[in-house]
């Protein structure tokens, strides 16, 4: 167990970054989407390259996002599809900047797809105004548990069950999640089976059909968990 006191600093980074994941928030909870920040930023474990993650954790039209973050002042740079590998969902992020996204999918995701958030540390719009923290799994698979002076790190491999059991997640979800970082740090893969920037005259949904059309893994799939 390794315990982490913050300095004043990184109280004052956080405090920023949450005050960015609030502002992309609000547009969408207003219009009734129920947007998480996840990550460090929910966990406190934050650091100069922490990334602002908003998820909308339900597939919704990406052009009325855009439109919603649009008339708060957000301008969104880069509009990626993103597919992890040919079994997952694939996502539709609404790039900020380098480290700002908000993100959806753009299909029904699974049980074990919807469970890696609150793995990683989740918190909706008003726990996060409220200042909570919640522990979740870093990329380095240790847990982090928020504490008044910062946070406790613990090896999640050490007691899996344990682990889930305060992340309030099914053990098998943490174990394939576990599986799959350490086979991508093993093997040295970090990145993705599928990446396209999508063109201003189409829409995710648009580019998703014609991947559909001619991909059967993706027509499997929605055979399987549905649009």
């Amino acid at each position: 167990m390794i315990e982490v006191r913050y300095d004043d600093g990184r109280w004052r980074l956080l405090a920023r970054l949450r005050e960015r994941a609030l502002v992309l928030m609000k547009p969408l909870l207003d219009h009734g989407l129920n947007p998480i920040v996840y990550g460090s930023v929910a966990r406190g474990d934050v650091d100069e390259e922490s990334d602002v993650d908003v998820f909308i954790p339900f597939p919704t039209s990406t052009a009325m996002v855009e439109l919603y973050l649009s008339e708060a002042g957000v301008r969104v740079r880069d509009r990626i599809l993103v597919q992890a590998t040919p079994g997952h969902v694939p996502k539709a992020y609404l790039v900020i900047d380098d480290y700002t996204s908000v993100s959806l999918p753009l299909l029904r995701m699974t049980g074990d797809e919807a469970g890696f958030y609150k793995l990683a540390g989740q918190l909706s719009y008003e726990e996060l105004r409220r200042g909570l923290r919640v522990p979740g799994m870093n990329k380095e698979l240790m847990l982090i548990i928020p504490t008044p002076e910062g946070h406790i790190e613990l090896p999640v491999e050490r007691s899996i069950e344990e682990a889930a059991s305060i992340l309030g997640i099914d053990p098998k979800i943490l174990r394939n999640r576990v599986r799959v970082l350490k086979k991508r740090r093993e093997h040295g893969r970090t990145g993705v089976y599928r990446e396209i920037t999508i063109p201003q005259e189409k829409s995710f949904e648009q580019v998703l059909d014609e991947l559909i059309d001619r991909d059967p893994a993706l027509r499997r799939r929605i055979r399987t968990t549905g649009r």
